[in-house]
């Protein structure tokens, strides 16, 4: 066998791994899909879609599935971390690119991606040890609430977002923000009419990430929320999310068991809610490169 030919059969063999990997990664996928779709299907028609989603009364044992408080949860606790995280990591961003002309950029991103690589746990000790009695202390309640859900939650996707910013801003040429203080703009105009309006997608696309990663966050959540499968009635109050009550009821309602079904409905929520960022991430680049 000539050198030609021996190149033409490996060529032909990476071709084939090529598409039994990318097979493979499909029929994952749709498995996937497929197993959270008929569980979720089969509690739907048992249970009804709208007493599912508008019920506020949640307890297996006796037949209750209202899921409105988890997702109640799930929102409250996701729109409080973003708001304290969002302007934070604006305000890095601004430091780092705009006020430290650039020379701050590589440390400051590397320590933002060692701040990523901590594990969710950590970041739920940090919670439990610190967070919650501070809460209980000043407040009088248990301490375990949405409230340190939030806090702890946008600690955690601080470093993700702020890292985002930093690339967004750091996309606009600095002769432009050099331009546009010789001219006589200030720091704060510079920033308000150049710099965001010129990565407003980024930014837009940076913080519907940080939605879906405090969306999909389990155990720091789980370690500081407090777990009571009511409504929230306000910041101090206990709750539960999706990821939350999945994890919790997990051991309650194993594979076979009555009532199953309800953590396939939950799981299909979350995934639906992710691909549908997915979607929007994707529709808001393509504007953006258009």
């Amino acid at each position: 066998m000539n050198v030609h030919q021996h190149n033409l059969r490996m060529e032909r063999i990476q071709h084939r791994i090529f598409w039994l990997s990318a097979a493979l990664l499909i029929g994952l996928g749709l498995a996937i899909w497929g197993t959270l779709a008929v569980g979720a299907a089969q509690f739907v028609l048992h249970h009804g879609l709208n007493r599912t989603l508008l019920g506020v009364d949640y307890n297996p044992t006796r037949g209750q599935f209202g899921l409105l408080p988890f997702f109640m949860g799930s929102v409250s606790v996701t729109m409080l971390a973003l708001a304290l995280a969002y302007p934070l990591s604006l305000s890095v961003a601004a430091v780092t690119v705009l006020m430290g002309k650039r020379a701050w950029l590589a440390p400051v991103r590397q320590g933002m991606g060692a701040l990523v690589a901590i594990p969710s746990v950590i970041f739920g000790w940090w919670g439990l040890s610190a967070v919650v009695p501070l809460i209980r202390q000043v407040s009088g309640s248990s301490g375990f609430s949405l409230l340190a859900a939030g806090l702890v939650l946008a600690l955690m996707i601080l470093p993700t977002l702020s890292l985002l910013t930093i690339n967004a801003f750091a996309r606009v040429p600095e002769r432009w923000i050099d331009g546009s203080l010789a001219l006589g703009a200030t720091p704060d105009q510079t920033l308000g009419r150049l710099v965001l309006r010129s990565v407003k997608a980024p930014l837009i696309e940076a913080g519907i990430v940080a939605v879906g990663r405090a969306l999909g966050e389990t155990m720091a959540v789980q370690m500081v929320i407090g777990g009571q499968t009511l409504l929230p009635h306000g910041l101090l109050s206990p709750a539960a999310t999706l990821t939350t009550e999945l994890l919790s009821d997990i051991s309650l309602l194993p594979p076979g068991v009555e009532g199953h079904h309800v953590l396939d409905f939950m799981a299909l929520s979350l995934l639906l809610i992710m691909y549908g960022l997915v979607l929007l991430v994707e529709r808001i680049r393509g504007r953006a490169e258009v």
